[in-house]
């Protein structure tokens, strides 16, 4: 008899919910996925400059994520830094180790790594990393002009005319009304 209950009571739960006849009256946009907000944030570069999230009040831009220890990491910041516009992409670390905070040593390090010169603030923020929820580095988010997440990019990437495909969704990405992707 215990036998029979136990496959009768798994239908049971995957049918529960499924048989009523009664419509949920709830707004469905446009049928896009609901658009999540980058968080608030605030930070000092390595070079001593603040800078937050009002600054890209209706414009996009990119939240790079990634750490000064992580060597694959430098192609793909060199794959962004070479694609996005001046003044567009945040270069953020969520490592605040004693080892790893230095934000000035990083940027040095990454432009001598590199050869050349990298114009974007290298700054430490594992407080946002977290509210981002970070999960693997290089962890890219794309930001559009409304302040909603467009796109997340996690790991390495070094084409170029793909990224640059992503910004330009980006760009052109926007939310209606009820907090959907048009």
């Amino acid at each position: 008899m215990k036998r029979g209950f136990f496959p009768v009571f798994v239908l049971l739960l995957f049918l529960s919910g499924c048989t009523s006849d009664a419509a949920i009256d709830e707004p469905l946009g446009s049928g896009g996925p609901v658009a999540e907000p980058f968080p608030s944030w605030a930070s000092s570069s390595h070079n001593s400059e603040e800078f937050n999230g009002s600054m890209f009040e209706n414009e996009s831009y990119v939240a790079y994520f990634s750490a000064p220890w992580c060597a694959h990491c430098e192609e793909t910041l060199d794959a962004y830094d070479q694609t996005l516009p001046e003044g567009k992409m945040m270069v953020f670390s969520y490592d605040d180790r004693e080892d790893y905070s230095d934000m000035n040593g990083w940027h040095n390090k990454t432009e001598t790594n590199l050869n050349r010169t990298i114009d974007r603030p290298f700054m430490l923020n594992p407080s946002l990393a977290g509210e981002v929820n970070l999960t693997n580095i290089p962890f890219v988010l794309f930001v559009n002009e409304q302040g909603y997440v467009h796109h997340i990019e996690i790991g390495r990437i070094t084409d170029v005319e793909a990224i640059s495909e992503i910004w330009n969704g980006t760009l052109a990405a926007s939310v209606d009304d009820t907090g959907y992707w048009n």
